[in-house]
């Protein structure tokens, strides 16, 4: 008799539908199946690195926003494309979810990561969110494809693997 562990492992893993998206080759499958925070640390060290490489002095800092970047306070959001082939970017917040107090971010960053590509894009802070995100514990964002960010969007960096 199987026992009910490795048959419930078995029959959810057949029951997982095939996924739109091959990470198997990547050379960011490590950093994805690290786990959320993996994934957050990397779109940070992303945008710190890219500032840098261009001569503006940037920190990784995690306080109110993630990343200074000269006078820029910028807020961070890390999608990898996921087995529907979308990117989703959430809980992006206005204010800390603690004291309600406003959070002091002037800019925002998505970092789309595909398995050959990153792209980041970046905005200043949108002054109403309900015009360019939707309401999903704090504010989302989820699209097939970058090129579907309204014109407030500017890519500031892409780079194949």
């Amino acid at each position: 008799m199987r026992s009910i562990i490795s048959e419930s492992i078995s029959d959810t893993l057949q029951a997982r539908p095939s996924s739109k998206t091959d990470w198997s080759t990547s050379p960011f499958l490590k950093v994805r199946n690290a786990g959320k925070n993996a994934v957050g640390d990397f779109g940070e060290y992303c945008v710190r690195n890219y500032y840098n490489s261009i001569g503006v002095k940037s920190q990784i800092i995690k306080k109110g926003h993630d990343v200074i970047a000269g006078s820029k306070k910028i807020e961070v959001k890390t999608a990898f494309k996921g087995k529907s082939g979308s990117f989703f970017f959430n809980q992006i917040y206005y204010e800390h979810q603690e004291t309600s107090a406003a959070k002091d971010w002037d800019h925002l960053a998505f970092v789309f990561v595909s398995p050959e590509r990153i792209e980041i894009w970046e905005c200043e802070r949108p002054n109403k969110p309900e015009l360019y995100f939707k309401k999903n514990n704090g504010w989302s964002w989820r699209k097939n494809n970058s090129c579907k960010l309204e014109s407030i969007w500017k890519c500031i960096h892409s780079e194949d693997a």
